[in-house]
């Protein structure tokens, strides 16, 4: 069974060196390792559920006090790798745009998976935490019944304190979706 695992670090440095020691610790595949606002770092890998508790249990012993947050999901939906990554495919036409705000990256990530699973659309994209003071958004697409049954489960999944904001467009305008999608 495949799973996602999730590492957010205060510091870039410490960020770097737990994510070296997570990758040489387990079989798991780096999605990304990277800096986000404001002066964090965020590690995310896949690979099987004991492989990635391993992998995320390794990047946590040097750092204890630097971890603010982790994240494992087991089976995430076959559409999140693709939505984290920014290369989801999608059609513009006629399409209900969904949007999660959220607090932490984590959030965003449980956010996506469960709006993933809620309903008939696509997760198009998940922007973590870069340029957004900290906040992550998840982008949906689809019909708009199905858009706004996906923004409820996702919402349903983020964390009390954690949620910014959440809205739903239907037959949202080519001109933003092509701007902002």
């Amino acid at each position: 069974m495949k799973a996602l695992g999730l590492l957010e670090f205060r510091e870039i440095t410490r960020g770097l060196v737990a994510s070296d020691k997570m990758l040489k610790s387990a079989p798991v595949e780096l999605i990304t390792a990277t800096s986000v606002c404001p002066g964090k770092f965020v590690i995310l890998i896949t690979g099987e559920v004991s492989a990635v508790k391993n992998a995320i249990q390794a990047g946590k012993e040097e750092f204890k006090d630097g971890v603010i947050d982790e994240l494992l999901i087991s089976n995430p939906h076959e559409s999140l790798l693709s939505a984290l990554s920014g290369t989801t495919e999608i059609n513009l036409e006629k399409q209900s745009l969904g949007l999660i705000e959220t607090f932490s990256v984590a959030s965003a990530i449980k956010a996506a998976d469960a709006a993933a699973k809620g309903g008939n659309v696509v997760v198009s994209e998940v922007r973590l935490a870069r340029g957004m003071g900290g906040k992550s958004v998840v982008i949906i697409l689809g019909e708009v019944s199905a858009v706004k049954s996906a923004v409820s489960s996702g919402i349903q999944a983020v964390e009390e304190g954690l949620l910014v904001s959440h809205a739903v467009i239907s037959n949202v305008t080519q001109k933003l979706l092509k701007s902002w999608v």
